[in-house]
């Protein structure tokens, strides 16, 4: 805590020292106060970013500063995608459910313009901090239907919707598969754990609530947008 406060401790220094702080005494506030600092300082850079946001990962949850340095880390536009996505994914570690690190995930995973790697560990992001969030099922959801995904983004797709799927929306989940033909092994996957989950009558019902060519004309946000009685 002594190196922590002394003004003459270069950056690469407070770094290693905020990190073993935290390690033997998670929660302190000094380290938090630290990692925001950094992050508010002017020699921000991709490296000091993402070790930034991994370490608040690990000790900040539920702290506003460390939650509100993070949100502002996700607004910097000279970030990296690798970068954006680690501090999305920490962010929603110690704030879950935040609707930046979702969204930031979200259109990682869904932009043509971001590498394959970063958008796989979106994907699984998205599985870590997404649980019960609307956003999230919409979109992975959407990923797993894409004709152009690889095999290992379908799997992880699948992967992360088992996590965060829960009742609430595994019915709107069966009606929006129900429509889509071209099945592979990820959406049968998806489908067999809704079942398991499901009360045979619910899942009969949204397997065959309306046709073929009523649910291929609606959206998968106009279904989420319907109560079920």
């Amino acid at each position: 805590m002594q190196i922590l406060q002394s003004p003459q401790v270069d950056v690469s220094i407070r770094m290693y020292t905020a990190e073993n702080l935290g390690q033997i005494d998670p929660g302190n506030e000094l380290t938090i106060a630290t990692w925001v600092q950094l992050i508010e300082s002017t020699q921000m850079d991709d490296y000091i970013c993402k070790r930034a946001a991994q370490n608040l990962g690990k000790i900040g949850r539920g702290n506003k500063k460390a939650i509100a340095a993070l949100e502002k880390l996700l607004e910097l536009i000279y970030l990296n995608d690798d970068t954006r996505m680690c501090i999305a994914e920490n962010l929603g570690q110690i704030d879950p459910g935040n609707d930046g690190a979702i969204t930031t995930l979200v259109q990682l995973l869904e932009s043509a313009q971001v590498n394959r790697d970063t958008r796989r560990l979106a994907a699984r992001g998205l599985g870590n901090i997404g649980t019960g969030n609307e956003k999230a099922i919409i979109a992975l959801v959407q990923i797993l239907q894409s004709k152009n995904e690889d095999s290992l983004i379908g799997r992880l797709v699948e992967e992360s919707l088992g996590q965060i799927l829960d009742n609430k929306y595994q019915f709107a989940v069966v009606q929006t598969l129900s429509g889509y033909q071209q099945f592979d092994d990820n959406c049968y996957n998806v489908l067999w754990n809704c079942a398991q989950n499901m009360p045979y009558p619910d899942f009969y019902q949204a397997w065959h609530q309306h046709n073929f060519a009523t649910r291929a004309m609606r959206s998968l946000k106009k279904i989420f947008s319907t109560r079920i009685i």
